[in-house]
């Protein structure tokens, strides 16, 4: 069916005037037979819930005959749009392009006969000269700010009937009248009608009411159902395939936000820890097919300094692609222009420059072809030999190298003179020019050193090691290989040259690490390792492919951490020089990009302190490390650091006997010292003021607690009876809270420094007060009781509208302190860490735990009590053997939270569910297939969770 319309618009920004627009366009000049006159397509509303979006979206602009452009500046900027007008100019005449600015400028400059885009800031570039006149274009901006959408406001009428007339083929004037008159004639059957609907409307109102009630309790029965469905299927393919796990923990976030669906995006996360793209997912119906000579029918190459990945794959993305290599620039986190090359069926060498800007790549019939990538420009092919004339199993090179310079190439391949002989050559990649050739045997493995371009080339069959010198040109033979079992099995070289050879797993074999210029076997490993990219300084992590995995290894070839996971084995394999930057491709041609430093979702962060957990003390928000001499003090940065250093102070602080508080900005602290009170500057070492001893004592072997209140000027502090509010200028009490009390109280303050939770060690009661900001606190009335036995430790929300506590039975309990109801009281799943801590929006909780081997987070939703599982913390430097594991856990800036293990690896993670999805969205961006949609999502309207 023709449409008469397409609006394009930002959902971001202009969804609801884009609705109010439609809705116009469909009510103008519509006789009150009609049910509509034009039909105009918003994606919204007018797709079914069983459809592909893109192939929808695109059914619908071939079907329209004007396109309706919504103007603003994330209009410009969204790259849906961009893409649905792009195909709109290759297609279809601009005079049928209509413009309605919803904000944003746009001006005509009539001189240029084109507009003014120095000024205009609400079309996209795109639209540079393509207009020969000035077009159509109606302003909704006062409109939008008064966000009076109605046909009977002047100003919105006007606008709709000027982009209406168009799409009637009448003038805008009669378009108008026409209007008008409907009207009128609507008006006088309406009133005529008024009195029979009305007796009518008493009696199916209250049937219509209860009709309505079941259908919305029927729809949330269903959107609740299929976000179950969608996260129990997230878990499952949680460990097998990361990157539809966080797919479908999206959708079912996005379908209706339950318990269930931020259990998987906890699990899809911590799958994902390591991602920092998923570039295109598996073709999973095709993964049997096989290519040319059985080569990778999927490859990725990763430039030497991280900035640039490019990669192929005969399969992929739900579809047969096209035959390009597409470019990704790492830096910068966005694709860019692809390259039209044409590589043999089944795969090829595909390798960049150390600066990424040169690209060699493989194509049919024994070719090399070498790109200009930023050009996107094909500088020159080297032919290897008439692979056209060979038989179909030597029709490609056995082995390949380029050089970081991108000057030299090197590759062996078989010539149809005779097909028996291996041979290999090295060619200046500059000029085209052959200037190394000879024969080889076996299945060498070749290699450029970084420093020198001297090519290494290693033979599997045994023969041994041979180098090329490019200033001399000549080859040396480095002879056999001493004792190393090398016949038959794969063999991965140092990246950039280095003297480290891997030498990977056969059934019977182990896969051994070996320096080739000692002959001394460094490692061994019982696992597969057929694939594996060894660092340029032969020092560093070993970054290796086990089946379906991508692993790190340390240099002794244990598994340090998981990267990622495919469904289908590893195929290809790449990495930048220092080892940060990993890309793998799979046999069902999915492809994606990890970081060793987490990328964002469990990033490491600098420990400058060198600290581990176990030697450090937290207290008042201050973390410290005191000896006899003095102690040294850190706070968490709100920046993108982890704890910034405020200093240190010529004194002891010793719990349980001491505690230290800072100020917001770390430029002042306070010491309680057995009921002494001094200030100090810690970033001078030297004490402001006198000390001062107030008349009052801690509570036996319960230690002291110390807060800074929001003005950095007051402080709070637990004593043996009661809790004080004390004046540091003046070092007066201003205040007495629970005076008569001779319970101990354990404090806890929010994170704005606003809200004050007492509880009582023993017995469990709980008392909460706010702080208005000057003069004294307020006390909010509550009877909650939250454990009857001791209380351990206990943390509030940043606004203070939770509290959670651990006791001596390891049983944390929340309590919502606005109903004073308490939402949760269970056992945590392991023992450790008293530690817990709340995410920004109180929705999540973290508790610390360690075990005799591992450490980790456990996690709960902090509105229903539900638990939402573990994120182990598997991090880059575990302990040794001497060394118990440990961890410490602070809250972080904004949502984030810190956690310091007994290896010193500091860990920055987040535990707010809205940023949960906006970093998967950061990583897998796609839509569900249709499939998927079909089966989850049928007869429900739920829009794609990425899409801005």
């Amino acid at each position: 069916m023709e449409r008469d319309g397409f609006i394009s618009y930002s959902h971001a920004r202009d969804r609801e005037l884009a609705q109010a627009l439609q809705r116009g366009l469909h009510k103008l000049a519509r006789p009150w037979t009609r049910r509509q006159v034009i039909s105009v397509f918003r994606d919204t509303t007018s797709l079914s819930a069983n459809h592909d979006l893109w192939s929808s979206i695109l059914g619908e602009l071939q079907r329209s005959r004007y396109f309706i452009y919504l103007a603003s500046p994330e209009a410009a900027a969204s790259r849906w749009v961009q893409k649905e007008l792009r195909f709109w100019l290759d297609n279809r005449s601009p005079d049928r392009i209509l413009i309605a600015v919803g904000s944003g400028t746009v001006h005509w400059d009539p001189a240029a006969g084109d507009f003014d885009w120095s000024r205009t800031t609400a079309l996209p570039r795109m639209l540079e000269g393509v207009f020969r006149a000035e077009p159509l274009w109606v302003d909704l901006a006062e409109v939008r700010r008064s966000r009076k959408y109605s046909l009977r406001q002047a100003e919105f009428r006007s606008a709709v009937a000027a982009l209406a007339a168009p799409l009637h083929g009448r003038g805008k004037d009669e378009l108008d009248s026409e209007d008008l008159q409907q009207r009128r004639i609507a008006l006088r059957l309406l009133r005529g009608a008024v009195t029979v609907l009305s007796l009518l409307l008493v009696t199916s109102l209250a049937a219509g009411g209860y009709a309505w009630q079941k259908r919305g309790e029927a729809l949330d029965r269903a959107r609740v159902s299929a976000s179950q469905a969608l996260a129990a299927h997230s878990m499952e393919l949680a460990d097998a395939d990361p990157r539809k796990a966080a797919q479908f923990a999206l959708y079912a976030e996005e379908a209706e936000p339950t318990s269930e669906s931020a259990r998987a995006l906890a699990r899809a996360v911590d799958a994902n820890s390591s991602a920092a793209r998923h570039l295109q997912g598996g073709l999973g119906a095709a993964a049997a097919y096989i290519g040319s000579g059985g080569a990778a029918a999927t490859q990725v190459a990763v430039s030497g300094d991280g900035s640039t990945l490019a990669y192929f794959s005969d399969l992929g993305g739900g579809e047969v692609l096209g035959r390009d290599v597409h470019i990704y620039d790492i830096r910068k986190g966005r694709a860019v222009k692809s390259l039209d090359a044409r590589w043999p069926l089944g795969g090829g060498a595909l390798e960049l420059s150390a600066d990424g800007r040169i690209l060699m790549l493989e194509v049919s019939y024994n070719r090399i072809q070498i790109w200009d990538v930023r050009r996107a420009k094909l500088l020159r092919t080297i032919t290897a030999s008439a692979g056209e004339k060979l038989a179909r199993a030597f029709t490609r090179l056995h082995a390949y190298a380029f050089s970081g310079d991108a000057r030299w190439v090197a590759a062996t391949y078989r010539a149809p003179e005779d097909e028996e002989t291996l041979w290999l050559s090295v060619w200046n990649a500059r000029t085209g020019e052959r200037v190394g050739h000879r024969t080889t045997q076996g299945n060498p493995r070749l290699s450029f050193a970084a420093d020198s371009g001297l090519l290494t080339s290693v033979d599997t069959s045994g023969a041994g090691r041979s180098t090329w010198d490019p200033r001399t040109r000549r080859w040396e033979n480095g002879g056999r290989l001493p004792d190393i079992p090398v016949e038959g099995r794969s063999v991965a070289l140092s990246a950039g040259g280095g003297d480290a050879a891997l030498f990977g797993s056969t059934d019977k074999e182990k896969a051994e690490l070996w320096n080739l210029s000692t002959g001394k076997r460094l490692a061994s490993a019982t696992s597969s390792l057929q694939q594996a990219v060894l660092p340029a300084d032969d020092s560093g992590p070993v970054v290796a492919a086990q089946g379906k995995q991508v692993s790190l290894l340390d240099s002794k070839l244990r598994p340090l951490r998981t990267l990622g996971s495919f469904s289908w084995p590893v195929r290809s394999l790449a990495a930048s020089n220092d080892g940060r930057w990993v890309a793998a491709g799979s046999d069902d041609g999915a492809v994606s990009l990890f970081s060793t430093d987490g990328a964002g979702l469990h990033r490491s962060v600098p420990n400058e302190g060198r600290l581990k957990a176990g030697e450090l003390a937290v207290d008042g928000r201050v973390t410290y490390r005191s000896g006899p001499n003095g102690t040294d003090l850190w706070a968490v940065s709100e920046g993108g650091d982890g704890l910034r250093r405020l200093g240190r102070i010529p004194r002891p602080v010793e719990a349980p006997d001491m505690a230290v508080a800072a100020t917001s900005d770390g430029s002042r602290v306070t010491v309680l010292d057995q009921g002494v009170f001094s200030s100090w500057d810690p970033r001078t070492g030297t004490r402001e003021g006198e000390e001062k001893a107030l008349a009052y004592r801690s509570a036996p072997d319960r230690g002291l607690r110390l807060f800074y209140l929001a003005d950095d000027i007051h402080v709070v502090a637990a004593w043996d009876r009661g809790v004080l509010l004390i004046d540091t200028r003046t070092w007066s009490v201003k205040q007495t809270l629970l005076a008569d009390d001779g319970a101990y109280q354990l404090l806890a303050l929010a994170g704005d420094r606003k809200t004050l939770v007492a509880v009582e060690t023993t017995g469990g009661a709980v008392h909460v007060w706010r702080w208005p900001g000057q003069g004294g606190f307020e006390e909010v009335p509550t009877d909650a009781v939250l454990s009857s036995t001791s209380i351990l430790s206990a943390a509030v929300s940043h606004r203070g509208e939770r509290l959670a506590s651990v006791d001596a039975d390891g049983r944390i309990s929340i309590l919502d302190i606005r109903s004073g109801r308490v939402v949760l009281s269970a056992v945590v799943q392991e023992p450790g860490s008293q530690d817990i801590v709340f995410s920004r929006d109180a929705r999540t909780l973290a508790h610390a735990f360690t075990t005799d081997t591992r450490s980790g987070l456990e996690l709960w939703d902090a509105r229903s009590g539900e638990y939402l599982g573990q994120w182990a913390l598997n991090t880059p430097t575990p302990p040794t053997d001497a060394e118990e594991p440990s961890l410490q856990l602070a809250s972080g800036a904004g949502s984030d939270v810190l956690t310091l293990d007994s290896g010193g690896t500091l860990l920055r993670r987040s535990l707010d569910i809205a940023d949960w999805r906006a970093k998967l969205c950061r990583i897998v961006d796609d839509p569900l297939s249709k499939a998927d949609h079909d089966r989850y999502l049928s007869d429900l309207t739920v829009d794609a969770p990425c899409r801005p």
